[in-house]
């Protein structure tokens, strides 16, 4: 069989990174390996294991975390773009050696997919987003004006998403060795990309429905599409199996955490299925099995249910192989297939039966709080003069700035120094330095945020309200 040329997917594993790497590695594989030890020994990653799947602080260990979920969404991917290249390596579109790349480009994909998290998950985004509404008149300084390229620039936090953050603390918030962060692939960065346009543009629907990077990371994230041959605002083509596989994970996984917390059971969630597939879809057939014992979420639902819709992904990938390679299908599992619908009612049955519980409408509140909180106790900050600010920056000697100075020094070093990289592309000369310099700031402080773990960031906010000291 002939190869054709419009499935090179050898191209698209591009092993080129910001900063050509120190470490001669014979094999490309070898490439990808080195992208996974950097992700799982990353500050950031660890980190997910306190932050909230579904239920913050929760006490029971045996209830998901960001990381937890993050080990089976990888689990998940591995076994789908296993399978998706050894189909590709029998239609002779790709080599053997091209086979565990795929699967190592989707797996590193799946373990970043929430890094960007802030803390209590959507809750946290919320916050920032509404923040970020009112932030022009609440925390920009008297000097700076209100011009086209500011608003433009505050759709960064106006639009912020844990999927754009995440691209953004990969690329520039590990600053240990300099500017490039974790200095990633760009097959590893593009694969992380699962919306495809920047903070501010305009919305659309599937893959343009929301941000995918932020106007900081844009020229780097045009260069990565330029240089890998990706069409803009088009999707690398293995996103869809990392998407793919969060989608399995998480509606499975908030169903059988919502067991383990006994707020329903296997029973009740059957009974819930049932009712929800028929006031949807009517008298049409489920495409699964019901178990008539109840045995083991896991055994019963979790791992037949995901089996039947992973057998979908992979056959629905090469139905239509050309829009998924090129980047222009909204997503792997449509919403009108057997497998999307069986997954929308599991959804649907998780947001009446848990997102609504007593237990997590409660935590979400708190987070909101938490997070609303912090960032007002920050305005000070941003309301300096840059002179002022500066000053704090170098860890000069400044008058006034007293709560300043200690609101600044809890702020990681890796966080300033991303803020001074930055910086070092403006002119402070032009007359849109102070714009680009405080929409910087910000980041900064929205970086500072977005990497606390749920329990930092409630102690911080007990500790700026005065409820309590933190002592550590």
């Amino acid at each position: 069989m002939t190869v054709m040329m419009k499935y090179d997917y050898k191209s698209l594993m591009s092993i080129e990174r910001e900063r050509i790497s120190s470490v001669s590695r014979k094999r490309v594989i070898n490439e990808f390996y080195s992208d996974r030890s950097r992700i799982i020994y990353c500050s950031a990653f660890r980190r997910l294991q306190q932050k909230a799947q579904v239920f913050s602080l929760e006490p029971n260990a045996s209830v998901r975390t960001r990381l937890t979920h993050s080990l089976e969404v990888s689990d998940l991917g591995r076994t789908i773009a296993n399978r998706i290249g050894n189909i590709l390596l029998k239609k002779n579109i790709i080599s053997v050696r091209n086979v565990p790349c795929i699967v190592s480009i989707v797996e590193n994909a799946c373990l970043l997919h929430d890094i960007g998290n802030p803390p209590f998950g959507h809750f946290g985004e919320t916050a920032i987003k509404e923040w970020a509404k009112t932030c022009i008149d609440t925390a920009l300084p008297s000097n700076i004006d209100q011009n086209e390229l500011l608003l433009l620039l505050i759709k960064d936090f106006q639009e912020f998403d844990g999927n754009p953050q995440g691209f953004r603390t990969v690329t520039k918030l590990y600053t240990e060795h300099d500017k490039h962060s974790l200095n990633l692939t760009y097959a590893t960065l593009l694969c992380c990309l699962k919306y495809v346009r920047a903070a501010g543009e305009d919305k659309g629907e599937g893959i343009l429905k929301k941000a995918g990077y932020f106007q900081s990371e844009k020229k780097l994230v045009e260069k990565i599409w330029n240089t890998v041959g990706v069409a803009p605002h088009h999707r690398y083509p293995l996103t869809y199996l990392m998407e793919a596989a969060d989608d399995i994970a998480y509606c499975m996984s908030d169903i059988a955490d919502g067991i383990e917390k006994n707020i329903l059971s296997e029973e009740n969630f059957c009974k819930a299925f049932l009712e929800e597939w028929k006031s949807v879809y009517g008298e049409e057939k489920v495409p699964v099995k019901l178990p008539k014992e109840y045995k083991g979420f896991n055994r019963d639902i979790s791992i037949p249910w995901s089996k039947f819709v992973m057998d979908y992904a992979v056959d629905n990938f090469f139905s239509h192989h050309e829009k998924f390679y090129e980047g222009s299908a909204p997503e792997l599992i449509q919403k009108d297939s057997q497998a999307g619908k069986l997954l929308n009612v599991v959804k649907q049955v998780s947001r009446k039966r848990l997102y609504t519980s007593i237990q997590a409408e409660s935590i979400e509140l708190t987070g909101y709080a938490v997070i609303t909180g912090i960032l007002q106790s920050y305005e000070k900050m941003l309301l300096m003069p840059y002179g002022k600010f500066l000053a704090l920056v170098n860890h000069q000697e400044i008058d006034n700035v007293e709560v300043e100075r200690r609101l600044f020094n809890r702020i990681g070093a890796r966080y300033v120094d991303a803020y001074k990289y930055a910086l070092e592309e403006y002119s402070s000369t032009s007359s849109d330095f102070s714009v680009y310099e405080w929409w910087l700031r910000t980041h900064m402080l929205i970086d500072h945020i977005s990497g606390m773990t749920d329990e930092f960031a409630l102690e911080t906010y007990q500790m700026m309200k005065g409820i309590s000291l933190m002592r550590t």
